[in-house]
């Protein structure tokens, strides 16, 4: 216990458990719909508080959130199977930067502070005072890995009320977009799986949009600022050559 009290080790273990919640995902993939299917469909007028608790537990341990949004759209429809699986998400999603804030937020900070005019500190700072945009940029990318985001903002200085706020409003239109996916696909409906798939599609370049808007017209930082007078060029009497 006395070696936990180190910023250090807990990222250290917080990193240890991101990466065996991966290699599970990886070694045994998504659970299967049909055995979701069968559980949820057996738990009666539990069935939505299973969906959304199940949606929950697996956003936790990195299960994608497309997957869980398109199982849902098979199970209970586009609107219901969307919105269950996004209020099970969201809660995931807070334990998720619960994590992250507790086991790795004091190393972040330590780091950035030791690293004051470094990109890590600006980043730092930027999510700070902004940090529902930068979430929302991030939650808009349909591939964007929703769970491993949410330990990592919580490593950040984004505010907690931020981090719900930009997740609910770039979630809910990706949610409701797998599980139109999903209605479609147990429907085998063409015209509504063609809708679903171009609504995600647009989706994905908004993302991309909206990551790049940010950069530019919010001051996230990149690129360090090029030094004072970089750029400008020397004024010399004519025909005198500059001075090396």
């Amino acid at each position: 216990m006395q070696l936990l009290r180190r910023p250090a080790a807990r990222f250290v273990l917080l990193l240890v458990g991101l990466a065996v919640l991966g290699g599970l995902v990886a070694l045994y993939g998504p659970p299967d719909a049909a055995a979701i299917d069968a559980y949820v469909s057996g738990s009666g007028r539990a069935a939505p508080l299973v969906a959304v608790a199940g949606s929950a537990v697996l956003t936790c341990a990195m299960v994608p959130r497309t997957v869980l949004a398109f199982v849902g759209g098979l199970l209970f429809g586009t609107l219901a199977g969307g919105l269950y699986v996004l209020v099970g998400a969201l809660l995931g999603a807070a334990v998720a930067f619960g994590a992250g804030r507790v086991l790795g937020r004091d190393f972040v900070l330590a780091r950035s502070a030791s690293r004051a005019e470094g990109r890590i500190a600006r980043l730092d700072a930027w999510l700070g005072r902004r940090g529902v945009f930068g979430v929302l940029a991030v939650r808009l990318v349909p591939l964007a890995p929703y769970g491993l985001m949410s330990y990592a903002f919580g490593t950040t200085g984004t505010r907690f009320r931020d981090f719900l706020a930009g997740s609910a409003l770039g979630a809910t239109p990706t949610s409701l977009g797998y599980a139109a996916v999903g209605a479609a696909a147990l429907t085998a409906s063409p015209t509504a799986l063609a809708v679903g798939a171009g609504a995600l599609g647009l989706l994905m370049l908004a993302g991309t949009w909206a990551a790049g808007w940010a950069r530019t017209r919010l001051g996230v930082p990149g690129t360090p600022p090029a030094p004072a007078g970089a750029g400008v060029t020397p004024v010399t009497p004519a025909g005198t050559p500059p001075r090396p």
